[in-house]
């Protein structure tokens, strides 16, 4: 009878191999400064969360880190965790340099994508806590849930009351509606290219254009941006919509 150690047989019982690379984690927060020093969690997470289910903690509340001094006085950072990389992209092309209170230019918030380091300094990496497995599953279900109901048409978030919804598909093109009359181009034919430039450069504010057409016979005044990818698309809806 051999007493001596078993020998692994083949890769597959190698689980020691520091050599197998390992898949990057996705980075789904945002870093928020030049907030006003009165700001609250509340209209924080009302705010961004227009652009994304925003995650939750084990009690249900938004991970949202609001940074403070020594003394306990928030500094106007702010760390915001979401469910999806994608709420990233739109936060960051929508908020950035934009208002955290709606009419208040002394509210303008600078955005950008978060680092789980900030602040951190010579503290390092905090200790891993313990999760409760049961828990978390339940609280990916509820955030899924959440992203199930979200409705990019309206631009307000997710939908309040229950009703039978149209699947959204993940579409690169935008119609915009009511851009033109068909009076308004008989009196006027250059306004064509106008507002065909005038809506390619508003809406390369947020992606990347690779057409727009006016449908001038078209009485509901339709114009459509096309564009490279589908973030783009939806930050188009959101931006434009209702204007």
């Amino acid at each position: 009878m051999n007493a001596g150690p078993t020998k692994k047989k083949g890769k597959k019982g190698n689980k020691d191999d520091s050599s197998v690379a390992k898949p990057p984690s996705k980075n789904t927060a945002v870093f928020v400064s030049h907030l006003p020093k009165d700001a609250t969690i509340d209209e924080i997470a009302e705010r961004f969360g227009k652009f994304g289910v925003i995650m939750e903690d084990d009690s249900g509340e938004p991970k949202i880190k609001m940074y403070a001094d020594d003394n306990g006085n928030f500094i106007g950072d702010a760390l915001v965790v979401y469910f999806m990389e994608a709420s990233v992209i739109l936060a960051i092309r929508l908020l950035d340099e934009a208002e955290l209170r709606l009419g208040d230019p002394t509210t303008i918030m600078r955005v950008k994508k978060g680092e789980f380091n900030h602040k951190q300094g010579a503290e390092g990496e905090a200790p891993r806590r313990v999760v409760d497995k049961r828990k978390a599953t339940q609280r990916i279900v509820k955030l899924k849930n959440k992203v199930g109901d979200w409705d990019f048409e309206d631009g307000f978030g997710p939908t309040e009351e229950v009703e039978e919804k149209p699947v959204i598909v993940e579409s690169r093109v935008v119609v915009l509606k009511y851009m033109f009359t068909l009076q308004e181009l008989q009196e006027d034919p250059s306004l064509l290219l106008d507002l065909k430039e005038d809506v390619r450069e508003e809406a390369e504010t947020v992606g990347d254009v690779t057409n727009v057409v006016l449908y001038d016979e078209e009485p509901d005044g339709i114009i459509t941006v096309k564009f490279r990818d589908p973030i783009s698309a939806k930050a188009c809806i959101l931006k434009m919509n209702g204007r």
